[in-house]
Formats: C-alpha cells, structure tokens, sequence
C-alpha cells in the first residue's frame, strides 16, 4: 500500500511542474546510461547483523520534460543492478565464491534542473529530484542443495520513497539535440523486506540501505525547439550628410549721423541680392548699428532706419521682403569696441548675414 502513496506523489508533483510550464521553450525526450556504484549496505535478518558489498553495475534509463529558460522540469525511468559481492550474517561472511545474486532498482523520478548560462561551450548545471523506488534484492548461496532453500537463500521486492542530487554539463550539439555527461546520487528510504523465495527462512522481514553514485551519459531530442536566429540585416550605407550651409556676411558701411546707403554700400547690397537668387530660398538677417558718438536712444533709432534703408535696396533688387528680418542695434556689439562718444567708422554699419 505504501508505495501506491509514493507514486501518487510522484506523479502529482509532476503535474504541478507541467501545469507550471505552459511558456516552456521546448519539449524533450533522451535515454541514458552509464555506471553505477552501490554502496555497502548493512542491516538485520531477524535477531541478525546483516552486511552485504556489491560489485559495480550497470544504469539504463528514459526521461522527458520541459526546458523553460534555464529551468528543465522532467519525468525519469531508470533500472540500476548491482550483483552481490559478499555477505555477512550474523558474523558469518560469505565470499563471492559462494553467493549469487543481485540487488536492482526500477526508480521513477520527477527532476528539477538548473541550467548556468556563461557562454562556454558547455553548460554545468545542478538539480535534484523526488520519487518511487522499487527495490529488488535477490541471494543465493552457491553449492547449497536446491531443495533445501528453494534455490535462494533471500528473495523480496520492496518500494520506497527515492530522492538524488544531480551534477553535470551539458553540451549543444545542434538546437535541437543536447548531449549531457551527469553525476548523480541516487538513494532511498531504509528498505524493509519480506522474504519470499526461500524455503529455508519464508516470510522473515529483513532490513536494508540503497544508495548509489551514479555516472550516466544522455542524448535528449528537443521538439518545437525555437529556430536559430536570423542573420544580421545589414544596413545599407547611409549617404553623406549634406555638407553645413556656410554662414556668410555682406557688411555695408555709412557715414557719421547718416543712413543713406552710398555707392559703395550699394554695390555690396548688389551681390547679396546675387547671392541670394543664386541659392535656395533663406531668411536673411539684415541688422543695423551705429558707433557710440551719440546718445542710446537715437542711436537705436538711426541704426533702424540704416537697417530698413538696407532691406528696402534688397527687395527693389528681388529679393521678398517676408524673406529678412530686419532690426536694429544701435550702439551695441561694436566691431571695434571704443569709448562712449568715440566716432568709429567700422561699427556704422549694416550686416547682411545668410544663416
């Protein structure tokens, strides 16, 4: 009856794990095998010391599950058998020249793996698991007449509650297979066992240990695995930015205490209305100064009549007036800086700038 009660929680723990791992990246399915090592196990049969080594055995088995990230959630079958080495009982040993026999396992097991991605060819991972362990213990004393035992001297089956550590790395040999080397410790609950295969001591209970190191080898298929990555786009070459647009300034100069544009000035007014025919449309700055010889205030009023004198020469030459803006500075931002009432031809001006 107990073991019906282990099974059941095998199977509902794996319920719950499947039930948690609706994004799981892929599927997978693998087998595995590899060695296996059962340690001396000690006991009693009966008022007697039991004591029994094993050689080393074989381990074959099956597992799927989930891969979710890092995460694989997985249901595993494995068969372990080791044959008996020696036997103790009672103070009684027995060699391998005069036993016979085995102690195997059918172990099904619910895992739990953490994959650490470092970037290495290989990835280590650690777990654990939980389970129902069938347990089959079988002895057999050599040269002893059949029918006095019944052919073997222990014989019994026994299921207990199984729990391991597992330790490995795993390699990718493509995305959608994986090849994985494992260490894993495989032990159970303290079986008891009711021996049934002999004549010589029918019924008797006896008890026992199962625990085994483990080295398996495993290939694992992984279906609805998620496909490679698409190359790289390459992007193609970006044409060169269009080079910056130079800033360039016409400077029209006038005379102390006046806004008349003269010859000279009329003639730099010609070309920046040339220049600015000869490219694509711009807003123009047209700005007027004076020098510091006068008071602030009709400063700033003489520069803005330099300043609209300037831009209506630009317009009568074709260039729309919507195109300036115009306005005045007065006595500020001198081209040469001087003292008040200083009269300073180079700062009685008007400056054309196309930005």
């Amino acid at each position: 009856m107990r073991y019906r009660y282990l099974l059941g929680a095998s199977v509902a723990l794996a319920a719950a794990l499947s039930c948690a791992q609706v994004h799981a990246q892929a599927w997978y399915f693998g087998g595995e095998g590899g060695w296996t090592d059962l340690e001396n196990q000690s006991g009693r049969i009966g008022p007697l010391s039991l004591r029994q080594s094993y050689n080393d055995g074989f381990n074959v088995g099956a597992r799927a599950g989930y891969e979710w990230g890092p995460w694989r959630f997985e249901e595993e079958y494995s068969f372990r058998q080791n044959g008996d080495s020696t036997a103790n009982i009672g103070g009684l040993g027995f060699g391998r020249n005069f036993i016979s026999g085995d102690r195997s396992a059918h172990a099904f097991m619910t895992n739990v793996i953490y994959d650490f991605t470092f970037g290495w060819p290989v990835t280590p991972h650690i777990g654990a698991g939980v389970g129902a362990v069938e347990l089959v213990d079988g002895l057999s004393l050599n040269g002893v007449p059949r029918p006095l035992v019944g052919g073997s001297l222990l014989h019994a089956t026994d299921w207990e509650l199984g729990y391991q550590g597992i330790a490995g790395i795993r390699y990718n040999i493509s995305p959608a297979l994986a090849f994985d080397l494992d260490y894993r410790y495989l032990a159970t609950t303290d079986p008891t066992f009711r021996n049934g295969g002999s004549t010589l001591a029918p019924g008797i209970r006896y008890t026992s240990g199962y625990s085994t190191h483990n080295v398996l080898a495993s290939l694992s298929l992984r279906f609805g695995a998620p496909p490679p990555p698409p190359p790289p786009v390459v992007q193609p070459p970006q044409p060169p930015a269009p080079p910056p647009v130079s800033r360039r300034v016409f400077l029209v100069f006038f005379d102390w205490d006046r806004d008349t544009i003269t010859p000279e000035g009329m003639q730099i007014i010609q070309q920046a209305a040339d220049a600015f025919r000869s490219g694509a449309p711009v807003q123009i700055q047209v700005t007027g100064y004076t020098d510091r010889s006068g008071s602030p205030g009709y400063n700033q009023r003489l520069s803005e009549r330099r300043a609209n004198n300037v831009a209506n020469a630009l317009a009568r030459m074709g260039v729309p007036r919507n195109d300036m803006m115009v306005s005045g500075r007065g006595e500020n931002d001198n081209r040469v800086p001087t003292a008040k009432g200083v009269r300073e031809p180079q700062n009685r001006r008007v400056e054309i700038v196309f930005p």
